[in-house]
């Protein structure tokens, strides 16, 4: 038998819509506001009686025969569309009761909370086209490839900070993966769960920079959306914000968003309401901010604001020995980009192949390998890549290193040929011509167009690279 107690009877008496039968469909318990609706002055003039002479419609007993819990059940009590929920109460390892009550009391709660559903399916769709690309993560640790001494030293870092809250300012020469270790940090924080959003400091304009960081309301300026709009910031709310190229941001786009790291609040553009937010910023430069700080180009106090956890991503002229692992993980990637079929697909990197890609510093590092990687891959049609196919590439190499240098490149590959001024002129009119016809579509008159030559020329051209 279920038995309540004053203080118990006290706290349940302040949910609406509750009720509480035992295992004969009797009222234990009934809240007043509940009683009061079906022309009772207080719940405990209906304790005892069976809930089907009350409330025929309520289908709440049903629980007790099934045993199993009613989420969402629609009834009609006293002209009014009930949605309620039922859940069974067992003591002893048995079924003794069921306590139901009102999900929604009435159809305008159920028209409010659908109002606001719609409203937020709305503003989902509204941003998700322009925000899909930016609010999750494409990478994790698990995408920095290499066991050098310097790759594990990185991903100890990451590991680290990961735990942190605290703002993270990553150096790292162009395409070396600063954007990989920001996406890798926030994967393994406990914010993965809440959104990544990237802001290319350099590829929105400084006039557009604060709207579009902070958002703005509506009529703020000419333009402006209907209903204003959400900034950057604000969609990152719980998550991270990833801060690429920070040492392009203007001196004043600088001072504000000192501004909100300081106070983790700001306001909309045309807006006088204050926006607090919780986020965690992680920042990326390949310049020297302390040589800019003296320059008077970057804000010193910003500059400590973004630098208490730093990361250097180290260059893969350092890291050589993880050549080959990222090498053969690009060509993988590469044969599935460009739709191989099987007997197609690049196997292996001959040795001779990769020690020629051991020769050269990569100073565009591992971006600057993946277009090696991807021209040499176009090339070959046998499972093998082999030095063969990185002729551009060769001429590259000796001319990267200094004199004294070169004849231990010849001894190295005594079968590297060195590229004619005949050869060169042919690969660069064959390159051209494929990107023209790509670009349109194998549109040989607007092809030829772009190119400065007359379709029959051009035809003449792809007949004999036999295109």
């Amino acid at each position: 038998m279920i038995h309540l107690n004053d203080e118990a009877k006290q706290l349940l008496n302040i949910i609406e819509g509750l009720v509480i039968l035992d295992i004969n469909s009797d009222i234990i318990f009934m809240t007043d506001e509940l009683a009061r609706s079906i022309g009772f002055s207080c719940g405990e003039e209906v304790t005892g009686r069976s809930i089907k002479d009350l409330l025929p419609h309520n289908t709440a007993y049903k629980v007790l025969s099934t045993g199993q819990k009613q989420i969402g059940e629609v009834y009609i009590s006293e002209g009014h569309t009930v949605v309620s929920n039922a859940f069974p109460i067992h003591q002893g390892g048995k079924l003794a009761g069921v306590l139901e009550y009102d999900a929604f009391g009435d159809a305008a709660e159920i028209h409010k909370f659908l109002d606001k559903v719609i409203n937020l399916n709305h503003e989902i769709n509204y941003h998700k086209n322009d925000l899909r690309p930016l609010k999750s993560t494409k990478y994790s640790i698990d995408n920095i490839i290499g066991q050098s001494q310097a790759t594990a030293h990185l991903k100890a870092q990451i590991k680290m900070v990961s735990y942190s809250v605290s703002t993270v300012l990553i150096y790292g020469e162009t395409g070396s993966g600063k954007e990989l270790v920001a996406h890798s940090i926030h994967d393994l924080s406990t914010r993965s769960l809440h959104n990544f959003i990237k802001v290319n400091c350099a590829a929105i304009p400084s006039e557009l920079f604060e709207s579009e960081l902070f958002g703005y309301e509506e009529g703020s300026f000419t333009g402006a959306k209907r209903g204003g709009k959400k900034g950057l910031v604000e969609l990152a709310d719980g998550g991270t914000l990833f801060l690429d190229e920070i040492h392009q941001l203007s001196l004043a786009m600088q001072s504000k968003l000192l501004r909100f790291l300081q106070e983790r609040e700001f306001m909309r553009v045309g807006g006088n309401t204050t926006i607090t937010v919780d986020v965690r910023i992680i920042a990326a430069t390949n310049e020297n901010l302390q040589e800019l700080v003296e320059q008077k180009l970057f804000r010193e106090d910003l500059y400590y604001r973004l630098n208490i956890f730093e990361i250097q991503v180290p260059p893969l002229r350092e890291r050589k020995e993880d050549i080959q692992p990222i090498a053969e993980s690009i060509v993988g990637q590469l044969n599935n980009l460009l739709g191989r079929a099987e007997i197609r697909r690049v196997k292996t990197i001959s040795g001779d192949a990769l020690l020629l890609l051991k020769q050269y510093d990569w100073p565009g590092n591992i971006r600057e390998l993946h277009n090696v990687l991807e021209r040499a891959v176009n090339l070959c049609y046998e499972q093998v890549l082999d030095l063969k196919h990185f002729r551009d590439f060769q001429q590259k190499v000796i001319e990267s290193q200094p004199a004294s240098s070169v004849n231990r490149i010849g001894e190295l590959f005594p079968q590297m040929s060195l590229i004619t001024l005949k050869e060169a002129k042919m690969n660069a009119e064959l390159a051209a011509v494929k990107t023209a016809l790509s670009v349109f579509h194998g549109n040989k008159t607007r092809a030829a167009q772009s190119l400065g030559i007359s379709r029959q020329a051009l035809g003449k051209i792809v007949k004999k690279h036999n295109l």
